[in-house]
């Protein structure tokens, strides 16, 4: 029986893909992509895990989290997207959806979007392969992710601009410093979508400045209970973050230049950063917790705010078709309303070969300095959060 359901589904499949590239031209894709990378972290001299280690060396042999099948498809007033993401743990594996859109050409050079894709702050900037293809993202490269939304697209003046209204992030924010005595338990309610805009100004075929902005708005609930007394209070909060930011995408022939500067305010807490800092989740010795970036709770109901400044810059040479080279840095400042602050960085160096058509090999060694974390009462001296470096390459084959 499941044998024959099976086969009905396919050829149902096949029919809708028969009918539809009636009007339709379909394009398949896909990508297949390979990590091979040694990595050492150290935690500092302030830490060790539960297993006495104060580093960890270790090996990464794995089908990246990225490799993909999708399809687009192109009409005469409607577009459309779907990608799915195909990962693998030994020999099994999972599949996601990455993106699936549609667009609606309601006027020439311009589309009402309808779906999960890219948010309108995200400029690809740095070719950086390792992790999942990070490219600096979130620790340099401003990044939206792929999230559900309205948006309007098109070309205005010499340039694109894109406005969307997103499905916005809404987890409980943390509590922090709260005495053995006090709980607390938090729930969100949004209260409007997530807005991000973007423009994207063409100097030439070759170069381009863009400029983006966000903003995000929900409320926070707390009852905050005294386990002694037995007292409990109703409290609430409003969560606001913002980011604006720049960049520009500038080739000369056969180099470029790529920098970009943003600045967020509770970042985190609107997914424009990682919830944590840096991507090794770097451990605060003094709690045993992994750093986070996002704003917290004290017992009192106060919400401390985290600001955030990141910047970087990619450079890169392509002396043949055939072979690329880059480097590139990233940077990151976190600071919250009590003076606790930090500075993340990372650099990378990467060469890309094109071994066939749709065929890839990019060497690339990087390292990562989770900073210091640094006080603001000044009591105590700042915590060394370790650093990690790692060499290797990613495989890939398009098809």
């Amino acid at each position: 029986m499941k044998k024959f359901a099976f086969i009905a589904i396919v050829v149902a499949i096949t029919a809708v893909f028969a009918v539809s590239a009636m009007a339709n031209e379909w394009n398949l894709y896909g990508s297949a992509r390979m990590a091979t990378y040694w990595t050492s972290q150290d935690y500092g001299g302030d830490y060790t895990d539960s297993f006495g280690r104060d580093s960890v060396d270790e090996l990464q042999w794995t089908l990246q989290a990225n490799s993909r099948v999708g399809a687009t498809v192109k009409g005469d007033q409607l577009e459309a997207r779907f990608e799915f993401a195909v990962t693998t743990d030994g020999g099994g594996g999972d599949v996601n959806a990455r993106r699936l859109y549609g667009v609606w050409k309601f006027t020439e050079g311009w589309g009402l979007k309808v779906g999960k894709d890219y948010t309108p702050i995200t400029f690809f900037l740095s070719g950086q392969v390792f992790d999942n293809d990070q490219g600096l993202l979130n620790v340099g490269n401003a990044y939206g992710s792929r999230r559900a939304q309205l948006a309007v697209e098109g070309g205005l003046g010499p340039g694109m601009l894109k406005v969307a209204l997103i499905d916005p992030t809404l987890d409980d924010l943390p509590t922090r410093g709260l005495p053995d005595t006090i709980t607390i338990d938090t729930t969100t309610e949004g209260k409007f979508p997530k807005v991000e805009a973007s423009y994207d100004f063409k100097l030439s075929d070759a170069m381009s400045i863009h400029g983006f902005a966000g903003w995000q708005y929900f409320k926070q609930y707390e009852t905050v209970t005294n386990t002694v007394t037995d007292v409990t209070r109703q409290l609430d909060d409003t969560v606001t973050s913002y980011m604006f930011g720049a960049g520009a995408d500038l080739n000369f022939g056969p180099m470029y230049v790529k920098p970009q500067v943003s600045w967020y305010k509770n970042g985190a807490s609107a997914g424009w950063l990682n919830a944590n800092l840096g991507l090794g989740n770097p451990i605060n010795p003094l709690t045993g917790d992994p750093i986070s970036q996002v704003p917290f709770v004290t017992s009192d109901g106060t919400i401390v705010d985290q600001d955030s400044l990141m910047a970087m810059l990619a450079l890169g040479f392509k002396p043949t078709e055939s072979l690329g080279l880059e480097v590139g840095g990233g940077y990151l400042r976190t600071k919250d309303d009590n003076d606790n602050k930090n500075n993340y960085y990372e650099l990378y160096l990467q060469a890309v070969w094109s071994l066939a058509n749709g065929v890839y090999l990019v060497p690339e060694v990087g390292y990562r300095d989770y900073g210091d974390l640094e006080t603001g009462s000044g009591l105590l001296p700042d915590v060394d959060l370790g650093n990690l470096w790692y060499a290797g390459a990613k495989w890939q084959i398009d098809f």
